[in-house]
């Protein structure tokens, strides 16, 4: 990574930020937060992680956590605006992403990262070719290659990973309604889910026959090659 040293645009609006995150900081307090305040620095956070991301690879992989800490606080906030109890609803939304990674690992996809986010929000996080995977894993049998679709439309043949998250969120959507895939600053592929569809995803592994174990993969076909071995 090469940075430069001379004045420029962007240090003027770098300090500008910090000037803005300053104030910010001293008006702020625990009773003065509200939701829409709080979802706004969370896009502020997002956007500017986002800005760092592009200095290298190792950046954004390093930043790629941010959008989901991000997430995790709005959904906070919101359930706190809501007055909603997330005892009940968390121990389950805990015990669903603990069998999410059970049913990703017995299917040999072990490079992920799965995480609650409150009581209403199960995220995982894989790399494109895993995603590409599991979206073959989830869709009807009986469906139709998504790959044979015009490649303009809802991100696909934008690239490797825009493509997996494009067939990830396909294959989710049948599985319940709010489910979403989008690519990360990192080049990975970050799957939002309701507990509902989670629990979905996981009854739709585990019944999978003959669950590949640990490093095989069973019924992906060719296209697929190099990806069950890590």
């Amino acid at each position: 990574m090469k940075l430069t040293t001379g004045p420029g645009k962007v240090e003027t609006l770098a300090e500008e930020a910090v000037v803005a995150a300053c104030t910010l900081a001293d008006a702020a307090g625990p009773s003065r937060w509200s939701a829409d305040a709080v979802e706004d620095v969370a896009a502020a956070l997002e956007v500017l992680a986002g800005a760092l991301a592009q200095l290298d690879p190792e950046c954004a992989e390093i930043l790629s956590v941010v959008p989901i800490a991000a997430a995790a606080v709005v959904e906070r906030a919101e359930q706190a605006a809501a007055g909603t109890s997330e005892t009940v609803g968390g121990r389950a939304a805990a015990g669903t992403s603990t069998a999410l990674r059970q049913a990703l690992a017995a299917h040999g996809l072990t490079r992920h990262r799965v995480h609650q986010l409150g009581a209403a929000l199960v995220t995982v996080t894989l790399d494109a070719p895993e995603a590409q995977a599991l979206a073959v894993l989830l869709s009807r049998r009986d469906a139709l290659p998504r790959q044979a679709q015009p490649e303009d439309e809802d991100g696909w043949g934008a690239g490797p990973a825009e493509t997996a998250a494009a067939a990830l969120a396909d294959a989710l959507r049948a599985h319940g309604t709010g489910a979403y895939a989008r690519v990360l600053t990192s080049g990975q592929v970050s799957a939002g889910l309701t507990p509902q569809a989670a629990q979905a995803v996981v009854a739709a592994l585990t019944v999978q026959p003959g669950a590949a174990s640990r490093g095989k993969r069973r019924g992906l076909g060719p296209g697929f090659k190099g990806v069950a071995s890590r």
